[in-house]
């Protein structure tokens, strides 16, 4: 066993020294992600990115790996942490959701019964309708122009129409 440790310290320090880190930040960090290393036990595999290190070995003509106790209490931790923040982030969700359901009530009442201060007098219609004396002309010359503009579009359609019946039949449209 002292020559496990050994062996797990001796590869700490040569990849400490190799200048990677042992807990990197994300793949792309790190090319290779496991570091093997031969032992008379068989292989010490470090995972790069997590930093945990298992002890591999051959049975039945496959090599499998077993993490070190300090790899499933890293596995361990993870998942506590991981817990940790879910039930943070649901109990979050859950006051977000409430306060949003609060929010609507207040809007459906407010909708069914505006309050006596809310001055609603700019939504309503002036005596003459919407517009002052200005802005009624200028939009009866818009509506005007329109009118114009239409009519004159479709009678010059209606002077190809017949341009082209006349074309066709050799006279006029009738």
């Amino acid at each position: 066993m002292k020559q496990f440790y050994l062996t797990i310290g001796i590869l700490a320090i040569s990849f400490a020294i190799s200048g990677q880190s042992a807990l990197a930040d994300t793949e792309e960090d790190v090319p290779v992600r496991f570091e093997m290393q031969q032992t008379n036990k068989g292989l010490v595999r470090l995972d790069t990115r997590t930093g945990i290190v298992s002890l591999c070995a051959t049975r039945a003509e496959k090599l499998v790996c077993q993490p070190a106790l300090d790899g499933i209490m890293v596995y361990e931790e993870e998942i506590t942490r991981l817990e940790t923040e879910n039930n943070k982030m649901r109990k979050e969700l859950r006051r977000i959701s409430e306060a949003l359901a609060t929010l609507a009530e207040d809007a459906d009442i407010a909708a069914i019964k505006p309050e006596a201060s809310l001055d609603l007098s700019i939504t309503r219609p002036q005596k003459e309708g919407w517009f002052g004396d200005y802005e009624e002309q200028k939009l009866e010359d818009a509506l005007e122009f329109t009118e114009n503009a239409m009519r004159r579009f479709f009678s010059v359609v209606e002077k190809m129409k017949d341009d082209f019946q006349k074309d066709k039949t050799g006279q006029p449209a009738q």
